[in-house]
């Protein structure tokens, strides 16, 4: 048997590199979207009736894109979730002060 040669690092092979998941799919966004599940299963069985209904149907309809939109990655950060960008990111701006110079909104021209 021969043996592996240490001596040289065969590229491709990177051991510190994160291994890929399906879908990016970590516990974050599993546990956003278990909570949007929660959410959905309750509504469904408290708000609405029995009987299957377009509007039973619409809501299922505008959950699972509300899911979907809230697992994908944030703009200013890809490792985040447009959920926290959305709903932490902006409180978290207006109470810290240290963060108030990254709410600067500059026009995109000058006027004359």
């Amino acid at each position: 048997m021969q043996g592996y040669n240490y001596r040289e690092f065969s590229p491709g092979n990177n051991i510190w590199q994160k291994p890929p998941r399906f879908l990016f799919l970590n516990f974050e966004r599993l546990a956003v979207l278990g909570g949007f599940f929660l959410f959905t299963y309750i509504m469904l069985s408290k708000a609405f009736s029995y009987q299957l209904t377009f509007s039973k149907i619409a809501f299922v309809v505008v959950m699972i894109v509300a899911s979907i939109y809230a697992i994908l990655p944030a703009p200013s950060n890809p490792n985040s979730l447009v959920l926290d960008e959305v709903f932490v990111r902006g409180p978290k701006t207006v109470s810290s002060q240290s963060l108030h110079g990254s709410m600067k909104c500059l026009p995109l021209e000058k006027e004359n």
